[in-house]
């Protein structure tokens, strides 16, 4: 027995202390940073600050060593990084001060472009007591899931990051409001709040990088929203300045139909022809087409028996999504999240003469499935369909109308004809019209419950300006030279966040490149543009262009 002990505390030892250690590939791009980036001296009144999220996003990583920077010298300001959350635990204590000591990692990397200390958000007592109250408050306050998304504590809204953080934290499918479990979470997520709320209080705050505009990660997002604080999200492929009338990344789909007016004839001629070439791709059952993170299709050749029921009523195809991650991702939708809407379905499938049918994702993760077979034993008349079921056996097999809050099946079932309705105005499709929008959970209803009246045209062409917009005009190369040949070139999309893509960087790297990325980065910044493209270093979308890339 003591023989076990001595090897298992010799195991621990040996992993804490291979965790502790710095890749190879890390001491090497701090090098490169440490000759790169020169240490900024800010003036000492008022001491302006620029924050950056500390993370271990590998890819990242390079896009934060040059906004930095270029945000340090444009405000004359210190560089400060900071931990999204307190250190939980004595463990991940002890390693933080063993890594901060020993400069270690992804510690040293910021340090290596200028951070010259890191924040962590630790409540005192008084904020534990203001959290106290504050939660009381806002706990008597609420009667429903929908008061919790909406959630606005001294004029910053953060209920939706409040209400994902716990789905996502304790992998739960909805919220329920007199457990235990989320009265804890609301009192730790407003005490975070009230910290940095406080922070930025005390702080000359001239612009703050986050990784993420959804979770509790982006309580610092919200508040300085409020106070007029220049935010951004930037990763190796995107660079976003979110603001009031933008709070979320990624939502530029509201600009599409606008952007693509403007691009020459010949442009949005190419452009839809090479959307439907790679939409086609995707049907032909090809895998990563222009989603290089995905792992499976969905529409493949797999053939299972008899899918589809025939009979005379209208069939319904439910495309769900993953219930834990992040259901607010672009916003509000009809329903606070994926649970109550898939059960808003199971009363209106009572009031209907259909035939209704479930579909996860190929990639679905793991707890999806569970909650779905439990959904069916109360609303058994809905039939699950095996996962790597190939929609185009189900669209021949005969569904008639597709139904999802967000989806990409959007835009997918549309390209083969079958109308699709989503659950959200904040849905990547709603600049378009080759999907049904309902515009609130009564008008959802009504669609639903009239289907056999159901009058829609698709308009093909929509689709495809859509996915070009969407997928080929938002270029990936801002950092890197062909970010998908790099994704190959590594082992795939999860290889960006090893050390390995510093190295791959640094082969890449000139002094003229350096110099191009820092003019395309301050003209962003100076510009206020919500997101970074081809445009601020100079360029054009235009044919030459195209073909160059070819």
């Amino acid at each position: 027995m003591k023989i076990l002990q001595k090897n298992n505390i010799f195991l621990r030892t040996y992993n804490l202390i291979k965790h502790l250690k710095s890749p190879a590939a890390s001491k090497r791009y701090i090098k490169h940073n440490q000759s790169l980036f020169i240490k900024n001296t800010p003036k000492k009144n008022n001491n302006p600050v620029v924050l950056f999220e500390l993370n271990e996003s590998r890819s990242s990583h390079i896009a934060y060593s040059y906004l930095a920077n270029r945000l340090a010298k444009k405000h004359n300001a210190q560089i400060i990084a900071y931990k999204p959350y307190p250190t939980a635990g004595l463990k991940e204590s002890l390693i933080y001060k063993i890594q901060k000591l020993l400069n270690n990692d992804h510690i040293g990397i910021y340090r290596s472009f200028n951070a010259a200390s890191i924040f962590q958000p630790k409540a005192n007592q008084e904020q534990k007591k203001e959290a106290a109250i504050t939660t009381e408050k806002i706990l008597a306050s609420l009667s429903n899931t929908g008061d919790i998304e909406n959630i606005v504590i001294n004029g910053s809204w953060i209920g939706d990051l409040i209400y994902d953080t716990y789905l996502r934290t304790y992998t739960l499918p909805t919220i329920n409001i007199d457990s235990a479990l989320f009265k804890e979470h609301l009192k730790k997520s407003i005490t975070l709040f009230i910290v940095w709320e406080q922070f930025f209080n005390a702080n000359n705050i001239k612009a703050i990088n986050i990784s993420h505009c959804v979770y509790n990660l982006a309580i610092p997002l919200r508040i300085a929203i409020k106070k007029d604080i220049a935010v951004y999200q930037a990763t190796i492929t995107h660079l976003y300045r979110v603001k009031e009338s933008n709070l979320f990344a990624y939502n530029d789909f509201h600009y599409f139909p606008e952007k693509f007016l403007k691009l020459p004839q010949k442009v949005q001629n190419w452009g839809l022809k090479e959307a439907k070439r790679r939409i086609d791709r995707r049907f032909a059952g090809e895998v990563g087409v222009d989603m290089s993170y995905s792992q499976k299709s969905a529409y493949s050749d797999s053939r299972h028996e008899q899918l589809i029921h025939p009979s005379s009523r209208k069939k319904i195809l439910i495309a769900t999504h993953c219930f834990f991650d992040s259901p607010h991702s672009y916003g509000k939708n009809l329903f606070p999240d994926f649970y109550e809407w898939l059960h808003f379905l199971g009363k209106t499938s009572k009031k209907t003469d259909y035939d209704w049918y479930i579909k996860t994702h190929p990639d679905y993760i793991q707890g999806t499935k569970e909650i779905i077979e439990d959904f069916i034993q109360h609303y058994p008349e809905f039939k699950l369909l095996p996962s790597d079921s190939s929609h185009h056996q189900i669209i021949a097999e005969g569904i008639d109308v597709a139904l999802t809050v967000y989806g990409t099946i959007g835009f997918e079932y549309a390209a083969l004809g079958i109308p699709v309705i989503n659950a959200s105005l904040n849905n990547p499709h709603i600049a378009y019209n080759f999907n049904i929008h309902p515009k609130s959970i009564r008008d959802y209803e009504s669609q639903l419950l009239n289907l056999d009246n159901l009058d829609f045209s698709i308009d093909k062409r929509q689709i495809y300006e859509y996915y070009f917009m969407n997928f080929i005009f938002n270029t990936d190369n801002l950092f890197l030279n062909n970010y998908e040949k790099t994704i190959e070139s590594i082992g795939g999309y999860y290889g960006q966040f090893e050390p390995k893509i510093y190295d791959t960087w640094k082969k890449e790297f000139t002094q003229e490149k350096h110099t191009t990325i820092c003019k395309a980065l301050d003209t962003f910044i100076e510009s206020g543009n919500f997101r970074m493209d081809y445009s601020h270093f100079g360029e054009e979308f235009t044919m030459e262009n195209i073909e160059a890339s070819l």
